[in-house]
């Protein structure tokens, strides 16, 4: 391996690390989202019986759980598009 590719390696194993941390997000991400997709409808179910005037704490609160999806989603997207980049940019130097 040249001079130049040993300096750019921990390079490619920080954005390989990085992407590995977005990878493992989005996967917590998607497994929190599958667990709200067959809790939130069971809460909507169970407060149904009990009548309209309890409805609106398990769909504001459906709410807030989406929205906090959607925000770690897109974080660990930019983590593992932030490691990819890190990771191309080291193997290009190296390459030169």
């Amino acid at each position: 391996m040249t001079e130049s590719g040993a300096q750019h390696r921990p390079g490619r194993w920080v954005g390989g690390i990085i992407f590995a941390v977005g990878l493992a997000m989005m996967v917590a991400v998607f497994g929190l989202a599958v667990t709200a997709f067959f809790q939130v409808p069971e809460a909507l179910l169970s407060t149904s019986r009990k009548g309209s005037e309890g409805l609106a704490r398990p769909l504001a609160a459906a709410g807030v759980q989406i929205g906090f999806l959607f925000v770690m989603a897109y974080v660990s997207s930019l983590f593992t598009s932030k490691g990819l980049e890190l990771f191309a940019t080291a193997r290009t130097k190296a390459a030169e």
